[in-house]
């Protein structure tokens, strides 16, 4: 099930489901990184590329998305279930690179990046 909730005041009561339209495929950056998400829903700047291909329309509609609407706070968004992971990120430190876990710590440090 998606989640409804809206990033902005954190309530569902007011979301209904609307069609979105929002920023066209950004092709040569997609070209250059593949495996990067553009930006993050909850940020306003979703583009195309940084949806999971599968939900995507193909041609001239793919600006088109499935998505919701805060009717409070006038905010249209699509759920975390519908963006492309963000890629892995690294930190370096004294010791080696470490990976940065989901909730922002950090892995045990490795002598490369894998």
């Amino acid at each position: 099930m998606l989640s409804t909730e809206c990033p902005t005041c954190g309530s569902s009561k007011n979301v209904r489901e609307k069609v979105l339209l929002i920023d066209k495929l950004n092709a040569e950056h997609l070209k250059h990184h593949p495996d990067e998400r553009s930006s993050c829903a909850c940020e306003g700047g979703l583009s195309v590329d940084g949806l999971k291909p599968e939900l995507v329309v193909e041609g001239p509609l793919q600006q088109f998305v499935a998505g919701f609407y805060c009717e409070a706070c006038g905010t249209g968004f699509v759920p975390e279930e519908m963006v492309k992971p963000a890629p892995q990120s690294w930190k370096l430190s004294e010791l080696g690179f470490h990976r940065v876990n989901e909730d922002g710590s950090l892995g045990p440090p490795q002598e490369r990046m894998i």
